[in-house]
C-alpha cells in the first residue's frame, strides 16, 4: 500500500514571502498618505488666517476703528473678537496684534 504525504500548512518560505509583500504594500501606502497630511496642514493654516482676517475686517467695519481692544497678552485681541461674536474661539495657529496683523504662534506649522 502506498501512502500519500499531505501538505498540512504553509512552508516558512511562503510565510516570509507574504510578510515581505505586505511590508512593501504598507510602505507604499504610508508614503502616499504622507503627502495628504502636509496638504491638509497647509489648507488648515490658510483657512485659519483667512477666518482671522475676515473677522478683523468685520470688526473694523462695524466699530469704525483701526485697532482691536485688548490688554496685549497672547490671544487678548482674538478673545475680544470672540466676545464680540466675530470668532468662535481664539486661534491656536496664529496670533493678532492690535492692528489686526497676523503673527505666527510659537511652534505653529503655519508661515505668515
Amino acid at each position: 500500500m502506498v501512502t500519500k504525504q499531505q501538505d498540512e500548512g504553509f512552508s516558512l518560505i511562503e510565510l516570509l514571502l507574504v510578510i515581505v509583500v505586505l511590508g512593501i504594500l504598507a510602505t507604499v501606502v504610508v508614503v502616499s498618505v504622507g503627502g495628504f497630511t502636509s496638504e491638509a496642514q497647509d489648507t488648515g493654516c490658510k483657512s485659519d488666517s483667512h477666518i482671522l482676517v475676515t473677522a478683523v475686517e468685520a470688526y473694523f467695519a462695524q466699530r469704525h476703528t483701526q485697532t482691536i481692544l485688548g490688554d496685549g497678552s497672547p490671544d487678548s485681541y482674538e478673545k475680544t473678537l470672540a466676545t464680540e461674536g466675530f470668532l468662535r474661539a481664539p486661534s491656536t495657529l496664529h496670533d493678532l496684534d492690535a492692528s489686526g496683523a497676523l503673527k505666527q504662534v510659537t511652534g505653529s506649522p503655519c508661515k505668515v
